[in-house]
């Protein structure tokens, strides 16, 4: 894009002419501090404008169109999986702690109606 426009500019030039710019010192091309504020505050309202421009870009760059909805992309969290093998380790330690407790209780139970 930046070649094309590059291309352009320089063909413009070529059958056109190159632009003139001269450098007259006179009073008459002077800047007053107003005008000069006035510029100063245009150029950095399109300063801010270009920012947010590619700010937002940046952030649609990060979202993909897939079947009919916006997903984001960018680097996948890790999110924990549970794995299936593992369901009857946990349930068995689950339930192994349970009868633990139980019987635990039990036993305190009869320690403390024994004395």
């Amino acid at each position: 894009m930046k070649k094309l426009l590059s291309g352009l500019v320089l063909l413009n030039a070529l059958v056109f002419g190159a632009p003139l710019a001269h450098a007259d010192n006179g009073p008459d091309n002077l800047l007053t501090k107003s005008e000069f504020a006035e510029r100063a505050r245009k150029a950095e309202a399109l300063a801010e404008r270009v920012k947010r421009v590619n700010a937002y870009q940046a952030q649609v760059k990060k979202l993909q169109f897939n079947s009919g909805e916006w997903e984001r992309r960018g680097p996948a969290v890790q999110i924990p999986e549970l794995d299936a093998n593992a369901a009857g380790a946990a349930l068995a330690l689950l339930i192994g702690g349970g009868l633990v407790l139980v019987d635990r209780r039990k036993r305190q139970a009869r320690a403390a109606t024994a004395v």
